[in-house]
């Protein structure tokens, strides 16, 4: 799909497809990769891999990364809010918890970002997105066990260029942005971009006369590039990010016949998020070929969450979450040159992070009927704070006896050591939480992720691969686990691991106008991190409690289509497909309970992990006279199958307020513009035909009431863009 839209978007550009990426005439460009710490042509790299580059982030008015979830369709973001989930292959969680790590690691300029509140960026200056689908343990290290997203912003270079754009559409929404690059002499540049996003929101609350789920956020970035000569390129860069965000976690589920996006809520769920850092890079090409880097960056932010935990008009509980991370990370690398038989990359990595999280609990006045008078108007306090250090090295090596086979392999040792910094509690209700004051432990631990497999070069565009590797998830602590019951089940939790097999083809034909990648994948995951409820010893007596800990074996299997066509000059029909059975082979207590009996999930869905998700498009471009402005159109179909928010959906008691109906959203962009990289006009549309469908569906925390959140109704505007 990415590589169909990038062909229909550089049709755009003077030379087309040929001056963007070197491929035969009206054929489709090259795509270029950096998934194994060197470019390379992403059709000759053993992993299975969907690129978006700037044009196609421009077509699909990709504001946000989350705007990708459905364009993807391995990628989910889940249901796109503030929570920030993250998953590739089924395989989803979000780091909420400060002792508790993601699955998927995003990576921008080479620099990870640790914890996932910090996904939802706003996407700036934007080169090229690549989506790393299967466990990246290898090269990419711990906490990649579901896959890497990888984000590469435009560098500064020696010529003057910049572009800006505006959107306005529906729901109060508006867009400015901006690019500039300037040389400041022979061997400097300085490259300054910024952005203002904002919408109301296509909810509305009724009770406060406020619309909800709207958007406020600002970003900014500073690059300076010093390249004194062909061997030597030095890039200093800073960023900055502020969201002020309304953003309703859920609602109760509406009345027939009434709006589906109204409710009433004492409260307006808000977000606030600040992130900022700063990066050094350096790249020094030796005798012989070979290249160093070196990336040393900070980054900080935190994140404050609000929220009615009950969402209606009367106030139950009201959550704050309040979330702190900085992190210091370090990377030092050596790529040999690419020689007719081996080839190999090598490098050593360094992090330091320190999460801290403020959580309260508020109790309200609806509690009174509920016969917890005694508990109104009184706050539960947790403060928490979890550090790491981890140091690993690592190779990867390529060996090719013979032409048409190319082996390789690689492996990355790594030394992890946490500590359990501090929990204390502060709970005058003595209902949420037991008194614990300067709570602490630590561990350590070591962890071997190899990879190696084979590739078949059958020809100079026919590749088939295939890979084995492991991938490591980082143990923690369940530092929101302060009850007496959680705590009797002990908060802290070992490292999952993943096994991965996969499979594929990677392959183009009819003289490069059709593209054709297939992958096939098996993934276990063994002592899987998930909340579960357990049976355990509180004051002699035996209770249930709910345990984040190492109880899950998982299987995720399927298969990954990508198919791009230009049957001829102007037109590119592109599709990506995956076929996805994502499930939990053993999850004792994951179905949670009925009166006293604990039940299991073993063979239940995995969150957010339709078995069937596809993205269709068709693309136009053609001048609209000779040597007139073009016309360009896009629109574009994602499907999904059925899933589910929660095991708990295999719960036969209200079990399937979890569940979530499959559906079908259209997207579409109609406009002209220059014919080379000047000004554009464009209108567009994202859900077409007003679907109403469902993205998040759960019961509240109190009264089990069942609550869901509709993703957003027709939305629509127009673009007005300009390069130079």
């Amino acid at each position: 799909m990415a590589a169909g839209l990038a062909a229909m978007a550089t049709a755009l550009l003077p030379g087309g497809a040929e001056a963007a990426g070197g491929a035969a005439s009206n054929g489709l460009s090259e795509i270029v990769v950096s998934a194994q710490k060197r470019n390379e042509n992403a059709q000759r790299v053993p992993i299975s891999i969907q690129s978006f580059d700037s044009e196609t982030l421009a077509m699909l008015g990709a504001d946000q990364l989350t705007d990708l979830d459905a364009v993807a369709p391995s990628l989910s973001f889940g249901d796109g809010g503030e929570q920030a989930r993250t998953g590739i292959r089924g395989i989803i969680d979000y780091s909420r918890n400060a002792g508790y790590d993601s699955r998927v690691g995003l990576y921008v300029d080479g620099v990870y970002y640790s914890r996932s509140w910090m996904n939802p960026l706003t996407l700036l200056g934007i080169d090229q997105i690549d989506v790393l689908r299967g466990p990246q343990g290898t090269l990419f290290g711990k906490n990649t066990d579901a896959g890497v997203i990888s984000i590469t912003t435009i560098q500064p270079s020696a010529q003057a260029n910049g572009e800006v754009s505006a959107d306005v559409g529906n729901f109060g929404h508006w867009r400015i942005a901006g690019r500039g690059n300037a040389p400041l002499g022979r061997t400097v540049s300085l490259q300054l971009a910024g952005s203002h996003t904002q919408s109301t929101g296509y909810y509305r609350n009724l009770l406060l006369g406020r619309h909800n789920s709207g958007v406020n956020a600002d970003m900014v970035r500073a690059q300076l590039r010093f390249q004194p000569d062909d061997d030597l390129d030095v890039t200093l860069a800073a960023d900055y990010a502020a969201d002020d965000n309304s953003t309703l976690h859920y609602s109760y589920v509406p009345p027939a016949g009434t709006n589906p996006f109204a409710f009433a809520s004492y409260w307006d769920d808000s977000a606030t998020r600040r992130t900022g850092g700063a990066s050094l890079t350096v790249r020094k090409d030796t005798a012989g070929g070979f290249q160093i880097m070196s990336i040393t960056a900070y980054r900080s932010g935190h994140q404050f969450l609000y929220f009615n935990n009950e969402t209606g008009p009367i106030p139950y509980l009201t959550t704050g979450l309040s979330q702190y991370a900085d992190q210091f990370s370090q990377e030092v690398r050596i790529a040999s040159p690419r020689t007719g038989n081996h080839d190999f990359v090598a490098g050593l990595y360094y992090f330091w992070g320190n999460n801290k999280d403020r959580q309260s609990l508020s109790a309200g006045s609806g509690l009174a009927a509920l016969g917890l008078g005694g508990l109104v108007g009184k706050t539960s306090l947790t403060r928490s704070s979890v550090s790491t250090d981890s140091v690993a090295g690592f190779f990867q090596a390529s060996f090719r006896p013979v032409p048409m086979v190319e082996l390789f392999v690689g492996a990355r040792l790594t030394y992890e050591r946490k500590r359990l910094n501090d929990i204390t509690t502060n709970d005058p209700t003595g209902f949420i939480a037991i008194p614990i004051t300067g709570y602490r432990d630590r561990f350590s631990d070591s962890f071997l992720t190899p990879r190696g497999g084979i590739n078949l070069h059958l020809g100079p565009d026919l590749v088939l691969f295939g890979t084995i590797g492991r991938g490591v998830k980082s143990g923690g602590w369940n530092v929101e686990g302060t009850s007496a019951s959680t705590f009797a089940a002990g908060i802290r939790f070992r490292p999952e691991t993943v096994t991965s097999y996969e499979a594929g083809l990677k392959s183009e034909f009819l003289d490069r106008r059709a593209r054709l990648n297939i992958t096939g994948f098996h993934q276990r995951f063994d002592d899987f991190q998930v909340f579960t409820f357990v049976n355990t010893v509180v004051a002699g007596r035996t209770v249930q409690a709910t345990s984040l800990s190492n109880v899950g074996t998982v299987s995720s299997k399927g298969v990954e289509v990508d198919l791009t066509l230009v049957p001829f000059r102007g037109l590119t029909l592109s599709g990506s497909y995956t076929y996805n059975k994502s499930a939990y082979d053993h999850y004792p207590g994951g179905a949670g309970t009925v009166g006293t009996t604990v039940l299991d999930a073993d063979g239940v869905q995995t969150p957010y992990a339709p078995t069937h998700k596809a993205y269709l498009a068709a693309n136009y471009a053609m001048p609209l006279a000779e040597g007139g402005p073009l016309f360009f159109a896009h629109v574009g179909y994602g499907v999904q199958s059925s899933e589910n928010f929660d095991p708990k959906v295999a719960n036969p008691v209200g079990g399937s307020a979890y569940f979530i109906k499959g559906y079908g959203v259209a997207d579409a962009r109609l406009g002209i513009g220059s014919a080379g990289q000047g000004w554009r006009v464009s209108l567009w549309s994202r859900n077409l035909f007003g679907k109403r469908y469902i993205r998040f569906a759960t019961r509240t925390v109190l009264l089990r009431a069942p609550a869901i959140l509709y993703g957003e109704p027709r939305a629509y505007g127009m673009t007005l863009s300009s390069r130079f």
